[in-house]
């Protein structure tokens, strides 16, 4: 899309930014924006920020060589870290990922007695003491619900300890 203004407009922008302006440029590129209000415009709003520009090139400070090594070093362990870290994250996604099966099935399979011992318990009395206890104790389902609890609590507890005792 042509500009539509000066075409000395370019030459002043030069100047300026070559830091010529007005010094080092001929007198009549000096003496044009007096006579031109698109170079004045681009005088008025140009100068100022490339004197901004120049003060905070200036004042700018370098970090030393050896902080920028150590930083340099610092990201590259952390990307190491991380590369290293992503097949146990896999690994211990698949460690969860069969856990929850085994506590899934495990459900599975103690649901019916639990559902058992909740209805036997609901619909029957607890036995009291000096009440006799029935001969084979495998066939009462509150024995049963709390042999599957047990069970389940077994396959659990290696998983939390493992939670409980491993190092970040």
């Amino acid at each position: 899309m042509p500009r539509s203004g000066c075409p000395r407009e370019e030459e002043l922008l030069d100047a300026l930014q070559a830091s010529r302006w007005p010094d080092a440029c001929d007198a009549a590129l000096r003496d044009h924006p007096a006579s031109c209000a698109s170079c004045a415009d681009l005088l008025a709003v140009v100068a100022p920020l490339l004197d901004e520009h120049r003060a905070l090139v200036q004042d700018a400070s370098v970090p030393s060589s050896a902080i920028v090594w150590w930083r340099a070093q610092m990201r590259s362990r952390r990307e190491a870290a991380a590369r290293a870290a992503q097949p146990i994250s896999f690994v211990f996604g698949i460690a969860v990922a069969c856990a929850a099966g085994l506590l899934a099935t495990a459900l599975g399979v103690f649901v019916p007695t639990f559902r058992k011992a909740f209805v036997w318990v609901t619909e029957t009395t607890v036995p009291w003491p000096g009440v006799p206890i029935p001969a084979d104790p495998f066939t009462n389902p509150l024995v049963l619900a709390f042999l599957g609890a047990l069970v389940l609590g077994l396959l659990v507890a290696p998983v939390a300890l493992y939670f409980t005792f491993r190092e970040d």
